[in-house]
């Protein structure tokens, strides 16, 4: 029989850190692979961990993380399809047609790597309303039988996540044992007790999310329209020749802020730098640019 210890206070309290990580992983995701992301928070929900790995295909993407200075181990799932998406992205792809269903190659497993030092990062933050935890990549597979992070009967809570990128879309998660995150929850439903409080404190949160937003970068492009060229065309190319642009001389430019169209401009100069005028406001539903 299930133990029953992981209640609605502990549910509203990861929900916070769900639904932070969701909105700063998908502003990371988006500047890294270059395309619009979504990443939205889903649910917490507790299981056993043989309920847990059960569902897990293979092969895919499993990350067995740290989270200093809880001891144990947790797991992050990152559906086979959305990372070889991503992982094409990196390479300069599109993310989408056929993706090989295979184990992620030792460059693959680069890239992954270095994917998940920054959304470990981002999962810092978000855990920052509840514990300081500093997570770190211990090891990658492709097979669940050999992620034996907890026994099969132990309880685990998971954190799920629609994710969408490009033409890929799937549900990654993250599994982390009670036992691990216990004592940081109770510590947690324990303090809003002592306060009077049931719930946590909104404007504090929004504060704390619009300080984070600021300070997130993004990419600012001015764009001419695209043309298209044939691949010979594009090897013989040569220092002096000259491409001609499918631009109008009194079009407005495109302003992308991160591969989104958003302003139309106006080129021009500000001192001895080019710069250009923003004009006009794109009401297109945020439409994506190929980058």
């Amino acid at each position: 029989m299930r133990p029953n210890k992981f209640n609605r206070d502990h549910a509203r309290s990861l929900q916070l850190v769900g639904e932070t990580f969701a909105r700063q992983f998908a502003t990371m995701l988006s500047t890294t692979v270059r395309t619009s992301s979504l990443v939205t928070f889903t649910e917490v929900v507790q299981h056993t961990y043989d309920e847990y790995v059960r569902d897990i295909p293979s092969p895919t993407y499993l990350a067995m993380i740290t989270t200093e200075p809880l001891a144990g181990l947790s797991l992050l799932h990152v559906p086979l399809p959305v990372m070889m998406t991503i992982i094409d992205r990196l390479l300069g792809g599109t993310g989408n047609g056929n993706l090989p269903n295979r184990p992620l190659t030792d460059i693959e497993l680069a890239l992954a790597q270095t994917l998940m030092g920054r959304l470990l990062r981002e999962l810092a933050l978000a855990f920052e309303s509840l514990v300081a935890i500093q997570p770190a990549l211990a090891h990658q597979e492709s097979n669940p039988q050999f992620t034996q992070i907890a026994s099969a009967n132990d309880t685990v809570v998971v954190l799920s996540f629609d994710i969408r990128v490009a033409g890929s879309s799937g549900v990654l998660s993250i599994c982390i044992p009670f036992s691990l995150i216990q004592p940081v929850l109770e510590g947690a439903v324990g303090g809003f007790a002592r306060t009077g409080r049931s719930d946590v404190d909104t404007q504090a949160v929004q504060r704390a999310l619009r300080a984070t937003l600021d300070t997130t970068k993004l990419p600012v492009v001015v764009r001419f329209n695209q043309i298209e060229l044939l691949a010979g065309d594009i090897v013989d190319l040569r220092p002096g020749d000259i491409v001609p642009l499918t631009h109008p001389v009194g079009a407005p430019l495109h302003v992308t802020i991160g591969n989104v169209a958003q302003f139309q401009a106006k080129p021009g100069r500000r001192g001895r730098r080019l710069a250009c005028v923003v004009v006009d406001e794109l009401n297109n539903n945020h439409k994506e640019v190929a980058p």
